[in-house]
C-alpha cells in the first residue's frame, strides 16, 4: 500500500512538472514572437466621389485595416498624397483610395492630355475671351475658382417699335449702369489656347514675364445651362453692351453668396451720398497776379 502511494505521488509530481515545462516554453515562445503587429491605416473615401471630381481633404479619411484584412495594390497611405488629385472612376464612399484611382490634372494638362479626360460628367468646358485687367492682373492659373461679374447700361425703348425712345431723337437718353455677379465658384480648367504652353491669364507663360495682349481665353468648367451664360455675356461684349470681370476667389471658399446689384441708386445709399444742390455760383481757376500757374 505504502508503496502504491508513492508510485501515485511519482506521477503526480512528474505531471505537474510536465505542465510547467510546457508553460515555460509557451510562454518563451510568445515572448520571442513579440507584440501582434496592428494592422496598417490606409486612405478612404469619406464621401462618394464623382468621375473627374478634384479630390480635397475633407473627402477622405485615414482608416486602420481590420487585423486580416488584405491592403489592397496601390493603395495609398498618405491623405495629402490624394488631396489635389482627380478622381479617374467613380469612388464610393469607403472605398480604400489606390493609386490608379487617380490621376494629376495639371500634370495631363501640361503634357496637352485629352481636355474630355479632365473633368467630371455633368459639366462642359466653355472657352470665354478675357482682357488683362479683367481677369485679376494675371494671377488667374488652371485649378484655380472665379467669380464672373457683369456691367450692363440700360436705356429705354418704345416697346412696339423696338427702337430707342425717343423716337424723333429730339434728346440723347443717359444709359443707367447696373453691375452684378452672375456666376460663382467656377473653376478654371485652362489659361491660354489648347496646344500652346500653359499661361497665366494675362497673356504670359507661366513663370515667364508678362507679354502685351490685349486678348486672351479662360476654359472654364460649367453646367450645360451656365454655358449658355456665358455664351450670352461674349455675344453681349461683341456687341458692345457688355463688361465681363473675373473674382479670384481663396482656395478654400466655396461658399454662393446672395449679391446685391449695384446700381447709382445703392452707391448713394450704401455710402450715404447726397444730391449735390444746384447752384447759381460755382469756383472758376485762380490766376495769380505774378502770372505763376496755379498750384
Amino acid at each position: 500500500m505504502k508503496g502504491k502511494v508513492i508510485i501515485l505521488l511519482g506521477v503526480v509530481m512528474g505531471l505537474v512538472a510536465g505542465v510547467l515545462v510546457l508553460l515555460t516554453t509557451n510562454k518563451g515562445q510568445i515572448a520571442a514572437a513579440g507584440p501582434t503587429p496592428e494592422p496598417p491605416a490606409v486612405v478612404r473615401a469619406a464621401q462618394n466621389i464623382a468621375k473627374g471630381q478634384d479630390v480635397t481633404l475633407e473627402m477622405v479619411q485615414l482608416v486602420r485595416l481590420q487585423p486580416g484584412e488584405p491592403v489592397p495594390p496601390g493603395a495609398i497611405k498618405d491623405p495629402l498624397k490624394a488631396a489635389g488629385m482627380t478622381a479617374a472612376i467613380d469612388i464610393p464612399q469607403g472605398t480604400v483610395i489606390q493609386a490608379e484611382m487617380l490621376f494629376d490634372k495639371r500634370a495631363l494638362l501640361a503634357a496637352g492630355e485629352q481636355a474630355s479626360r479632365l473633368f467630371q460628367p455633368g459639366r462642359v468646358a466653355f472657352a470665354f475671351p478675357i482682357t488683362p485687367n479683367a481677369a485679376v492682373a494675371g494671377a488667374l492659373r488652371p485649378g484655380d475658382r472665379v467669380d464672373v461679374i457683369a456691367a450692363f447700361e440700360f436705356v429705354d425703348l418704345d416697346q412696339a417699335r423696338q427702337a430707342l425712345l425717343p423716337v424723333d431723337g429730339s434728346y440723347e437718353q443717359l444709359p443707367r449702369m447696373v453691375v452684378q455677379t452672375i456666376l460663382q465658384d467656377i473653376e478654371v480648367l485652362r489659361v491660354g489656347q489648347w496646344g500652346a504652353p500653359a499661361q497665366q491669364a494675362g497673356g504670359s507663360q507661366q513663370g515667364a514675364p508678362a507679354a502685351n495682349s490685349s486678348e486672351q481665353v479662360l476654359t472654364l468648367l460649367v453646367t450645360p445651362q451656365d454655358a449658355l451664360v456665358l455664351k450670352y455675356l461674349a455675344e453681349k461684349m461683341d456687341e458692345g453692351q457688355a463688361r465681363v470681370a473675373f473674382a479670384l476667389r481663396s482656395q478654400d471658399e466655396q461658399e454662393v453668396v446672395q449679391t446685391e446689384a449695384v446700381t447709382l441708386e445703392y452707391m448713394m445709399r450704401r455710402f450715404h451720398i447726397p444730391v449735390p444742390p444746384r447752384n447759381d455760383i460755382t469756383t472758376t481757376e485762380i490766376v495769380p497776379s505774378s502770372g505763376s500757374k496755379p498750384r
